[in-house]
């Protein structure tokens, strides 16, 4: 299943109960008529995704694992030329930013965004830095490629190894 399209449609089913409860909500529910609040919910949810489609489609190289996600994660060499640049970035930010937690090895940064804020996670470990950045709340949502598009910039400004998958399943095998 790891196709764009399969997951457009994942991503539309998800998201039906969003669909559901706003029809719902809005205009009740009669349990004698309950197919058009169906239909209403997955028009709703099929609305939402197709909206973020586009936005996600302007990166020819997004991978299947960021593809309508809110997640996402960038590998780099650890040096103190890219321990710089990241501090520097902080510094004086390419958006409004609120600085949380600030270690030594580790970086916890709130990126204000239009509806809900992202958090931008930097750990250096021995080898590597590791950015990882999500939605603060209701990270399931797509984003309209806001966080992906961040980490873009940051992967600019960066001498990058490799990608790092965003999900891990159960079993500790990777998507």
């Amino acid at each position: 299943m790891e196709n764009k399209t399969a997951k457009f449609i994942l991503k539309t089913i998800i998201l039906f109960p969003i669909g559901f409860a706003f029809w719902t909500l809005t205009n009740g529910f009669d349990p004698n008529h309950w197919v058009i609040p169906v239909i209403a919910g997955f028009v709703g949810s099929f609305g939402i995704v197709f909206w973020q489609l586009f936005d996600y489609e302007k990166y020819d190289e997004i991978q299947y694992v960021d593809f309508l996600e809110s997640k996402h994660s960038l590998v780099a060499d650890k040096n103190s030329e890219n321990w710089n640049e990241i501090n520097e970035m902080i510094k004086n930010p390419f958006v409004k930013l609120k600085v949380l937690e600030k270690t030594e090895d580790t970086l916890k940064v709130q990126i204000e965004r239009k509806f809900i804020d992202s958090i931008l996670t930097v750990n250096s470990t021995q080898n590597n830095i590791i950015m990882e950045i999500e939605k603060k709340f209701l990270s399931f949502l797509p984003d309209n490629a806001e966080n992906y598009r961040t980490l873009r910039k940051l992967e600019k400004r960066l001498k990058i190894t490799r990608e790092q998958p965003s999900k891990t399943l159960l079993d500790g095998t990777q998507t």
